[in-house]
């Protein structure tokens, strides 16, 4: 006879009861914030002229987003000076820790390398490490930011200030502050993101319940580039989801930063062109204006793929009988690729339509040397042997 200990079975019942729970939890929607030590900024300001409290005011504003806890400065202080103490010190029977002034451990803690930062950073626990210095060019003052991210144990941000004059450094150093939660976001944002996809992906999310955390996360922090972009991914291929592409597709293009590295890595790496993808489902809707001014205004902002921008201008161009600009589109393919058949036939068709015969059939000769295959050699060639059956082509 098998005996069950009953003191056993409800402690087993009651983590049966309580697991899922738990494990409900640990995914999306946990507050968690993002633990941030500041290490002492150095100081190079006149001495005529101190400035004090630059950690407080940076510690300040990013307590007051919501989104971090702040090591405690004097822990800071404490860590940084052993490591000093260590790294710089190697004096027997010297009581070292009364002999450096603060000032001097700052200094010298601004001279550790990246490494070491990260080492000091692991062991106070933190995610994100602000470091920095403040210096004064004449009655100029500069502050220059760098932001560690410790698990990656590398630099995500750089990041410069400045001002013309003592009073203005607080409002300098709260804008450097917002720029810096933004970087800091970002990097979280992003990891939250690959793992609702790489779930979804991996079929431990359906379809709905990909769609639902990404909009909570967007709901929470409204305006994230990356956020919008996962949406825009989920919803192409989704018919239905139509407007909500198009919803997402003109957020993408109205956040979208080309000077911002982080934007262009990641829309780098989407495996789609949301731009592109966007001004297509305007086409098959009809409205090709829309589609137009999608591509013209993706040609101003992101500096990849323009030859396809202009190519699908000048179809777009001719569709609506703007015979100049189709033309104008298509040069513009052929001056980045003059190997571009489709754009130079498409080209002498413009040209053709337009009654421009001798134009026609230049563009349509240069075609033969850019033909891949038999079949559009022969399409060109067909095109050729009309034009010049035309009186007065065939002097040309």
């Amino acid at each position: 006879m098998i005996r069950i200990n009953f003191k056993l079975y409800q402690k087993l019942l009651t983590a049966l009861i309580i697991f899922p729970i738990v494990v409900g939890s640990v995914g999306y929607g946990k507050d968690i914030k993002s633990k941030v030590v500041i290490f002492p900024f150095k100081n190079s300001v006149d001495s005529n002229a101190p400035i004090k409290g630059i950690e407080d005011v940076i510690r300040s504003e990013l307590i007051r987003s919501g989104y971090f806890t702040i090591v405690e400065q004097e822990r800071t202080f404490e860590f940084m000076r052993e490591t000093v103490l260590n790294n710089f010190f190697k004096v027997d029977n010297v009581d070292v820790k009364t002999a450096v002034s603060k000032a001097s451990i700052v200094d010298l803690f601004a001279g550790v390398d990246l490494k070491m930062v990260v080492h000091v950073s692991e062991r106070l626990k933190a995610d994100f490490v602000v470091k920095g210095a403040l210096n004064q060019f004449g009655d100029n003052f500069r502050a220059d930011i760098e932001v560690v991210n410790v698990k990656l144990k590398e630099t995500v941000s750089a990041l410069v200030g400045e001002c013309e004059s003592k009073e203005k450094i607080s409002e300098m150093l709260e804008q450097l502050s917002q720029q810096i939660v933004n970087v800091c976001k970002g990097v979280n944002v992003q990891s939250e993101v690959d793992h609702i996809q790489s779930s979804y992906q991996q079929g431990k999310l359906t379809y709905e319940e990909t769609l639902d955390r990404l909009k909570r996360l967007s709901s929470g922090m409204p305006g994230v580039f990356i956020i919008h972009c996962a949406l825009f991914s989920n919803y192409l291929g989704h018919p239905e989801m139509g407007d909500n592409l198009i919803e997402e597709g003109e957020e993408i293009l109205n956040l979208f930063d080309a000077d911002n590295e982080e934007d262009m890595r990641y829309l780098s790496s989407l495996g789609i062109d949301p731009f592109y993808e966007l001004a297509n489902v305007y086409v098959v809707m009809g409205k090709l204006d829309r589609a137009i001014e999608i591509y013209r205004r993706a040609i101003q902002v992101y500096p990849m793929n323009h030859a396809k921008y202009f190519k699908q201008l000048g179809v777009l161009y001719k569709l609506e009988d703007e015979t100049e600009a189709s033309i104008d589109a298509f040069r513009q393919v052929l001056n980045m690729n003059p190997a571009d058949c489709e754009a130079r036939y498409n080209l002498a068709s413009v040209y053709e339509a337009k009654g421009d015969m001798l134009n026609a059939l230049e563009q349509y000769q240069a075609c033969l040397k850019y033909t891949k295959n038999a079949a559009e050699s022969s399409r060109v060639k067909e095109k050729i042997k009309q034009l010049q059956s035309n009186e007065g082509i065939n002097a040309k």
